[in-house]
């Protein structure tokens, strides 16, 4: 007897569980990763995630296989990350589906499907840190830490694998492990989604409450009337392109960007040389247009973006242009806007994130092993406090051993020693932070 023809569905299974299409994604997957490391020569290491990595289709550059000397225009389209992602996880699962079933009846499928369930409880308890108490005056041996993480993954693991195994036999394992490597795949997605992270500079003796963002530029008028407390209204860089005029929020102000550089440097004007600003620190300094840093510069440099700026008064009288500079703002050269008789700084600076606790530095120290330039220990002595909670605490952050506290975590990053002790702490906002350490315990 004749077997019935497949069906639609029937194929479509078939190719979205063929183990061919597995190694075809993974092939691709594995030139991208090629593709986006070449283009790092040339670009800056974000601009390269977000063209390569966390798009659905892919821009590659013709330019980037050939040297410097011999580069070509045009590219191609090819799948992003999150298509190839998305696309593996749909192949892992259906496969899995199809390929696994269950060997558990009665009792033993409700028991299995409880104790699965249980697992599930504590993979979600412990991804989502339900019980961390960050302002709590308990901090955990830095010894212990990754130790407690790593217990916490391997505690849930045993539970799902017990689950698993009433469920599914001898074929737990394989069930497990195509679960942990899900788990894997969305920590980028998670990362992509929510994570988020800057720098926060202190000097010795000097309070921060906010977070900068040395990807993201934005404009910033701040009107300093308030003797308590300034007003600050920032536009975004997605909204400082060429174009028509926008208003600054309430203000009686309008801007348009006349010319925006992703990178720059200032330079002093000198007689003859044309400049667009007509106000403020324009007429002394002109801002030349520099190749963007590339990600694999291992000097760390970031973009110094600039923008020439035409502000107005909302009733259309003109303010002039101004050569606003993230390089100025970073020497603390002040730009004064005046409307009528009230005066507004503005300036160009990173992006900024307010947070409800801030940072005082009492001291920074640093060492190195004798007679090299290996860093033997960076450690910065700080005072955390948050008025909401009130809570003050004295702390220590070193290198691997950061400060973690209302779902942030504060590592030493870098130090600055040329203008008194300054140290940078990257702060890092990431919810899926603990997922890696579950996942790899349950592979």
């Amino acid at each position: 007897m004749n077997k019935p023809a497949p069906g639609p569905v029937d194929l479509v299974v078939r190719v979205l569980s063929s183990l061919r299409l597995t190694v075809a994604l993974l092939g691709m997957a594995i030139f991208l990763v090629f593709a986006g490391t070449l283009a790092q020569r040339e670009g800056g290491i974000w601009p390269v995630i977000s063209q390569y990595f966390r798009c659905w289709i892919a821009w590659v550059d013709l330019k980037i296989f050939l040297p410097r000397e011999q580069a070509i225009g045009g590219g191609f389209p090819f799948p992003g990350g999150t298509l190839l992602g998305t696309a593996l996880a749909i192949n892992l699962f259906v496969s899995h589906i199809q390929r696994i079933q269950l060997k558990a009846r009665g009792m033993r499928l409700a028991l299995g499907g409880f104790v699965l369930g249980v697992g599930l409880l504590l993979t979600w308890i412990t991804i989502s840190h339900v019980f961390d108490q960050d302002s709590s005056e308990t901090v955990i041996d830095p010894s212990w830490r990754v130790t407690l993480q790593l217990l916490q993954g391997v505690g849930t693991a045993i539970v799902l694998f017990m689950g698993c195994w009433m469920l599914f036999r001898k074929k737990a394992g394989i069930v497990l492990l195509h679960g942990g490597v899900i788990l894997m795949m969305t920590t980028e997605l998670v990362a992509q989604l929510l994570a988020e992270e800057g720098n926060m500079t202190i000097s010795e003796g000097q309070k921060v409450g906010y977070v900068e963002d040395t990807r993201k530029v934005e404009l910033a008028v701040i009107d300093p009337s308030d003797s308590k407390m300034d007003d600050v209204f920032a536009v975004p860089q997605r909204l400082l392109s060429k174009g028509r005029a926008h208003p600054v929020g309430d203000l009686p102000i309008e801007y348009e960007v006349v010319e925006f550089l992703k990178n720059s440097a200032v330079r002093e004007a000198r007689e003859g040389v044309p400049t667009l600003a007509t106000h403020g620190l324009g007429r002394q300094w002109v801002a030349v247009d520099r190749k963007v840093e590339a990600g694999a510069d291992s000097s760390g440099r970031v973009d110094l973006p600039a923008a020439y700026v035409k502000f107005r008064k909302k009733g259309g009288e003109s303010l002039g242009t101004w050569l606003l500079s993230l390089e100025l703002t970073m020497l603390k050269e002040e730009q004064v806007l005046q409307v009528d008789d009230k005066k507004y700084r503005i300036a160009l600076r990173f992006k900024r994130t307010y947070k409800p606790y801030t940072v005082y530095l009492h001291d920074f120290k640093f060492e190195y092993y004798p007679g090299t330039e290996t860093p033997k220990d960076f450690s910065a002595y700080v005072r955390l406090e948050d008025p909401e909670q009130k809570l003050t605490r004295d702390v220590r952050i070193w290198m691997n051993n950061p400060l973690r506290y209302r779902g942030d975590t504060l590592y030493q990053s870098s130090w600055d020693g040329t203008v008194g002790t300054t140290t940078t702490l990257q702060v890092v906002e990431n919810a899926a932070w603990m997922v890696p350490y579950v996942a790899c315990m349950i592979v």
